[in-house]
């Protein structure tokens, strides 16, 4: 295992790479190859006049922040404002302190511009860093490794998916059953409710970002689609009743407490009940039992639930006053029920994914970068360190009080990633270039 990787860069300009392993400090090569890259490279060459470096979160990747030649700028303008510039250099093909994964099977028809074990130790450290992420505690940071997947699907795509098949067979499989990617395709509800929110959040990102990025199929086949957009779609209906479950028990861990007298100020708030009730007797015969049931337990509560939680089913256009009725968990059309009522122009709106209720237009909200949803009302962050759905148990809600007493974190509730801020477009953006 991985425990320590080091770059260090030295007065003759030349750079290093230190790894600690086993009480044991080794050097290891600073080049590699790259599908994209017509020949290897050596940070020693780039490293000239090199004011630092940096590892990327994936460790697949570094950038080197290095002085440009005065000589190659333009004086009147460049010249006055810029110093220095950020180069990016893929490492992930290279000895990184773990062992080959020898299991990834590597196709003749590959690039050949990279050697099989190339290939290996591209997969290998991909594997690890991935693998990484499935612990709560480290940042949900994937861009490099995105990145890196992204240009393997256009320069090895069958490469890419024997790994990417690897990797859904590692992430719901334990240590007594190793489960197949067909297996995973025919009892994929209940596998999914056994497997951590990280988990299914790393499988959303994988799924966007990489596997279904290619709308037209060009690097791949129809089949392929068809599997990843089903786990896409299950894993984000398991995310979704697990938000809808955390927010019933919230509600009724909040009733619990004032019942007792005791003060619930520190508890989050939770919003968008009533909105959630519609949504599971909209999909009553595909949602868990236990979720219908806190449903019920809520509805038992009547007018006392307004006293917990935020519990109003009536919503109305901002621009034009109609009533706006909930017809999916996303997106809403203004008086799209009743024709007598149907505006002449119906305005389409947005609905915050976290809470289900329509998003203001007054005030900022967050997006995500990776599914595109707005976020309106934020959750707390035990939500997203589930171990697994909070249906499969029905806990006592007195046991669960330190859940919803967590500060609220702007992070999609269906990617885990860090939420932005939605700027207007005339703005200069803020996302990485």
């Amino acid at each position: 295992m991985r425990i320590l990787q080091i770059f260090h860069l030295y007065q003759d300009n030349s750079a290093r790479c230190w790894i600690f392993e086993k009480n044991q400090l080794k050097e290891a090569p600073v080049h590699t190859n790259f599908p994209e890259l017509k020949e290897s490279i050596d940070l020693s060459v780039v490293s000239h006049q090199c004011f630092g470096l940096t590892l990327a979160p994936g460790e697949v990747m570094i950038a080197v922040v290095r002085s440009l030649d005065p000589n190659m700028l333009d004086q009147m303008y460049q010249a006055r404002t810029q110093k220095a510039v950020v180069e990016f250099i893929w490492i992930g093909g290279q000895f990184l302190g773990i062992p080959l994964n020898k299991d990834i099977y590597i196709s003749n028809k590959q690039s050949a511009n990279s050697s099989e074990t190339n290939f290996l130790w591209w997969g290998s450290n991909i594997l690890w860093s991935l693998k990484n992420y499935e612990k709560c505690e480290t940042r949900l940071v994937l861009w490099d490794v995105i990145a890196a997947l992204q240009v393997l699907m256009k320069s090895a795509p069958a490469f890419l998916e024997t790994l990417m098949h690897k990797w859904v067979s590692d992430l719901f499989s334990d240590d007594q059953q190793r489960v197949s990617i067909d297996t995973l395709c025919q009892c994929k509800k209940d596998m999914m409710s056994n497997v951590s929110s990280r988990k299914l959040h790393l499988l959303n990102i994988i799924c966007r970002k990489v596997m279904l990025r290619d709308p037209a199929g060009e690097n791949g086949n129809s089949t392929s689609t068809d599997l990843w957009s089903s786990l896409l779609l299950s894993s984000e209906r398991e995310l979704r009743e697990r938000l809808v479950a955390f927010t019933f028990a919230a509600a009724l861990n909040r009733m619990s407490y004032f019942r007792k007298g005791a003060c619930a100020e520190n508890m989050w708030f939770p919003v968008g009940v009533a909105q959630m009730r519609s949504w599971v007797s909209m999909n009553s015969g595909g949602v868990h039992n236990q979720l219908r049931s806190l449903s019920s337990t809520i509805k038992r509560l009547g007018s006392r639930i307004n006293s917990v939680c935020e519990y109003s089913a009536k919503e109305t256009c901002a621009y034009c006053s109609t009533p706006v009725h909930l017809e999916s968990p996303d997106i809403a059309l203004c008086g799209s029920v009743d024709p007598a009522i149907v505006p002449t122009e119906r305005h389409k709106l947005s609905r915050c994914a976290a809470s289900m209720r329509l998003c203001s237009v007054l005030e900022p909200t967050w997006y995500c970068v990776c599914c595109g949803g707005m976020v309106d009302k934020l959750v707390p962050e035990t939500y997203f360190t589930m171990k697994t759905s909070p249906l499969l148990d029905a806990a006592d809600p007195d046991d669960e009080s330190s859940l919803y007493s967590a500060p609220a974190v702007p992070r999609c509730p269906f990617c885990g990633i860090l939420l932005q801020r939605l700027m207007p477009e005339f703005l200069l953006s803020v996302s990485l270039v």
